[in-house]
């Protein structure tokens, strides 16, 4: 391994580790600079880093078919956020919001699935990382798409109804009981 493939891969530990840090102490000042610093790519990175890091940890603690749990525990922590943006989306652009669009919803909701998937595999943190991810998303929609609190909390509460009927209808199609 040369000396440029180290410093690479060097550079981007420190950027995931400055990306967490920021999004976890200081989600505010994170999501005012992430229009301008942030790209898709590096959401999708940071989302990925995170959902392996989740699904080794969370595979600890399955008893048995490790090698199936891994990969719905992969499949979950990078399915759901997608989805999520892509409702998330649908909504800011019902509701108007100006600078809403798919990239920029999924920026945040990268950020804030990625950082809390680091809590969410500790045995019983998991139902308070998903109440602070939806809180990262608020704080993510007001600094970032510039909408008031009030209407982020509605698009929140409107997304999040969405995707529960979109879960309840996917359970009525599979039989999944």
């Amino acid at each position: 391994m040369s000396s440029f493939d180290i410093a690479a891969y060097r550079h981007a530990g420190i950027e995931f580790y400055k990306d967490f840090m920021g999004v976890a102490l200081r989600p505010g000042d994170f999501f005012e600079s992430m229009p301008n610093e942030k790209s898709p790519a590096d959401a999708l990175r940071f989302l990925c880093i995170c959902a392996g890091i989740y699904s080794v940890a969370a595979t600890i603690f399955v008893h048995e078919s490790h090698f199936l749990y891994f990969f719905m525990f992969v499949a979950n922590g990078l399915f759901v956020p997608v989805a999520t943006a892509m409702v998330l989306s649908m909504v800011l652009y019902i509701s108007g919001a100006s600078d809403s669009d798919y990239p920029a919803a999924f920026r945040i909701t990268a950020y804030a699935a990625g950082a809390t998937l680091l809590l969410a595999w500790i045995p019983g943190m998991a139902p308070f990382a998903e109440i602070l991810k939806y809180y990262l998303i608020g704080t993510g929609l007001v600094k970032t798409v510039r909408i008031g609190t009030a209407k982020a909390i509605a698009v929140l509460l409107a997304t999040i109804a969405i995707l529960l009927v979109m879960l309840y209808l996917f359970k009525v199609l599979t039989g999944i009981a």
